[in-house]
C-alpha cells in the first residue's frame, strides 16, 4: 500500500483518479461476483505500472540530454530521418526504409513541440508507454493473475522505457528502440488473443480493438513483427471460437489503416512495399544476425529452443492441448523475429515464463518422466526466465545508468544543428580513427601463405583500395563533408549526394541536402540516385560489402558520370545532367 501511495503521488491525483475510476475500476476481479481467481485491485495495478512509467521515464528526462555509449550509427540514422522529417520530407514517399511510420512520428511529435531529438526520443517513449498501458492493464487484470500480472506490467514497460535493446552488455543507447516497443505491442495482443479473459470479465469488442490497433501498429512500426504474429492471433481467434473479437479487430485494424491512407496516400503504402522488397533483396542485411541453424541449435540458443518445445509437451500432456497448440502456433513467430533482428536477442523467453505461469495447472496431473504437470510447469517458467533475466535486467536498469552516467567524456554527436544539441556521444569512442586494411596489400609476398577479407571492388574498371574504416567513422564522414565544400568539388548547401557506404552522415555533418528518395540505411538498389548531384565513394567505408553492392548497382543503370575527382578519402564522380 506504501509503494502504491508513493506512486500516485508521483502524477497529479486528479489524472490517477480519473483513469481508475473509468478505466481501471470497472475490469476490477475483486468486484465480480465475488470471483477469487486473483487478490489484484485494479487501483494499485494501475498505480503501479503509472509509477514504473513515471520513474523509468521520468529519470531519462531529468538527465536533460541522451548519452550515447553504444551503436553511434543506429542513433545518426534515428536523427537522419527526424531531420529529414522536419524538412517535409514523408518515408516511404521521400525517404527509403523498411521501418513503419509509427517508428518516427511520436518522435517527430516533440521535436515540432521544441524538444531536441534526444528528449524528443525520451518523451516518445513514455507517450508509447501510456498509450499501451490501458491495455497491458486489460490483459493483467482479464487474462492473468498473481506474480504473473504484476510482472507482465513491469516487463511490458521496462521494454518500452528502456535505453538499451536488451542482451547482456550494460550500456546506453536509442538503437533499435522500435523493436522493443513493437515486442511489447506483441506480447499484449498475443495475450489478449491467446487466452479467454477470466469469468465475468468478458469484453469481446473492447479486447478486439486492443488487439486490432495493436496490430496495426506492428504493421506501421516494424513490418517483422506483423508478418509474423498477426496470422497467428486471427488463426487463434478462431481456434477459441471469439468471432466477435475477430470481428472487431479486423475492424478496428482496417480503421487505423484507412487513416494513414488518408492522412498519407496511397503513394506510402506502395512506397513501403517497395522498401520492404529492398531488404529482401539485400546481400547483407536481409538477415543481420547469426545463420538460422545457429539461432536454433547453436550453444547460445539451444536450451531456450528446448525449453520452448518441452512447454509444449508439458502443456498438452496436462490436457491443455489448446493452450500448448497456441505455443507451437508461436514457434515461426518467435523464430523469425528473433532471426530477423540484429543481436538474436529471443525475448520471446519473458512472454513464454508468463504464458506459463499462467497455465500452471491443477496438482495431480501427471506429464513425461512422470513429473507433476504444475512442478513441470512452474520449472520451464523459471527456466525461461533464468535464460530472460540478463536481457530483462538490462533495459530495466538502463535508464538508472543513464541517469548516473558521468557526462565529462561525451561530446555532442552533431554540433552544427541545433536539434541535435542534446544527443551527446563518448569521446573515445567516435574519436579515434581505426582502419582495417589486408596486409597482403601491404606485402604482396604473404599472397601465397594467406588470402584477404575480399576481393578489391572494381567500378567502371577503376580499382578501389581495400579498406574498412573500424572505428571514428563520424570524423571521417564530418572530413569529407568539409572537403566536399572546398576544391577541387565545390559543392554548395543544394547539393545531393549518393554516397556508396551502408550510412553516411555527410549531409548533416556538412549542412547539404539530404538526397530526395534516398536510403539513410543503404540495403540495395539505387534509391534516390535520379536526385543525386553527385556520387560519393568512401575509400576506407564502414561496409565493403555493402559499398560493392551499391556500386554494382549503379554501374547497371548506366547513369552517365563526368571524370572521377580523386582524393586521399574519397572519389567523387559528378552526374551529367
Amino acid at each position: 500500500m506504501q509503494i502504491s501511495y508513493l506512486f500516485a503521488r508521483l502524477r497529479p491525483r486528479m489524472y490517477t483518479h480519473f483513469f481508475a475510476k473509468h478505466l481501471i475500476w470497472p475490469y476490477s476481479l475483486e468486484k465480480i461476483n465475488g470471483a477469487s481467481m486473483s487478490k489484484i485491485s485494479s487501483k494499485q495495478y494501475a498505480l503501479f505500472l503509472i509509477g514504473v512509467i513515471v520513474v523509468l521515464g521520468g529519470i531519462v528526462l531529468a538527465k536533460g540530454a541522451l548519452y550515447v555509449d553504444r551503436y553511434e550509427v543506429d542513433v545518426a540514422h534515428l536523427i537522419d530521418i527526424v531531420l529529414r522529417i522536419n524538412m517535409g520530407q514523408v518515408p516511404h514517399i521521400d525517404i527509403s526504409t523498411p521501418l513503419g511510420i509509427a517508428a518516427f512520428y511520436p518522435i517527430v511529435m516533440f521535436t515540432k513541440l521544441g524538444f531536441g531529438v534526444g528528449m524528443a526520443f525520451a518523451s516518445a517513449q513514455i507517450l508509447v508507454a501510456v498509450f499501451l498501458l490501458p491495455i497491458v492493464i486489460r490483459v493483467g487484470l482479464s487474462r492473468l493473475s498473481g506474480v504473473s500480472a504484476w510482472l507482465f506490467g513491469l516487463v511490458s514497460m521496462s521494454m518500452v522505457l528502456a535505453l538499451v535493446y536488451g542482451a547482456d552488455v550494460a550500456s546506453q543507447s536509442a538503437s533499435m528502440y522500435y523493436n522493443r516497443w513493437a515486442w511489447a505491442f506483441a506480447f499484449s495482443a498475443t495475450f489478449l488473443a491467446a487466452m479467454p479473459a477470466h469469468k465475468g470479465m468478458e469484453r469481446p469488442r473492447l479486447d478486439g480493438v486492443f488487439i486490432g490497433v495493436m496490430v496495426a501498429v506492428l504493421a506501421l512500426l516494424k513490418s517483422t513483427f506483423f508478418i509474423a504474429f498477426a496470422p497467428v492471433i486471427c488463426v487463434v481467434l478462431m481456434m477459441r471460437g471469439a468471432w466477435r473479437t475477430l470481428a472487431y479487430t479486423l475492424l478496428s485494424g482496417g480503421i487505423v489503416a484507412l487513416a494513414v491512407l488518408a492522412i498519407f496516400g496511397v503513394d506510402l503504402y506502395v512506397g513501403y512495399v517497395r522498401d520492404l522488397l529492398s531488404v529482401v533483396h539485400s546481400p547483407t542485411r536481409a538477415a543481420p544476425g547469426v545463420d538460422l541453424i545457429e539461432m536454433l541449435n547453436g550453444p547460445r540458443f539451444f536450451t531456450a529452443t528446448a525449453t520452448l518445445l518441452l512447454s509444449i509437451v508439458v502443456l498438452r500432456q496436462s490436457g491443455q492441448g489448446r493452450a500448448g497448440l497456441v505455443l507451437m502456433l508461436l514457434v515461426p513467430s518467435f523464430v523469425y523475429v528473433t532471426y530477423q533482428n540484429y543481436g538474436n536477442d529471443p525475448k520471446w523467453l519473458l512472454f513464454l515464463c508468463l504464458y506459463l505461469m499462467a497455465h500452471r495447472p491443477q496438482s495431480g496431473v501427471r506429464v513425461m518422466f512422470n513429473a507433476q504437470a504444475r512442478n513441470a510447469t512452474t520449472a520451464l517458467a523459471l527456466v525461461c526466465f533464468a535464460l530472460g533475466a540478463p536481457s530483462f535486467q538490462n533495459m530495466i536498469t538502463s535508464p538508472l545508468r543513464h541517469f548516473s552516467e558521468d557526462v565529462t567524456g561525451y561530446q555532442l554527436q552533431l554540433d552544427n544543428t541545433p536539434l541535435v544539441r542534446d544527443v551527446w556521444v563518448y569521446s573515445d569512442r567516435v574519436l579515434v580513427l581505426r582502419e582495417l586494411t589486408p596486409v597482403v596489400d601491404r606485402l604482396p609476398a604473404l599472397a601465397d601463405y594467406g588470402k584477404a577479407l575480399y576481393d578489391p571492388v572494381i567500378f567502371f574498371g577503376q580499382k578501389l583500395p581495400r579498406c574498412q574504416i573500424d572505428a571514428g567513422d563520424a570524423v571521417m564522414q564530418a572530413y569529407m563533408a568539409d572537403r566536399l565544400k572546398e576544391a577541387p568539388f565545390g559543392f554548395g548547401p543544394e547539393a545531393q549526394f549518393f554516397v556508396t557506404d551502408m550510412f553516411s552522415m555527410t549531409w548533416m555533418a556538412g549542412g547539404f541536402t539530404p538526397l530526395q528518395g534516398g536510403a539513410p540505411w543503404y540495403y540495395s538498389g539505387t534509391p534516390g540516385l535520379e536526385n543525386a548531384d553527385a556520387i560519393v565513394i568512401p575509400l576506407c567505408p564502414l561496409n565493403p560489402k555493402t559499398q560493392a553492392a551499391a556500386l554494382a548497382a549503379i554501374e547497371a543503370t548506366g547513369v552517365p558520370l563526368e571524370p572521377v575527382i580523386r582524393d586521399e578519402v574519397m572519389w567523387v564522380y559528378k552526374i551529367k545532367k
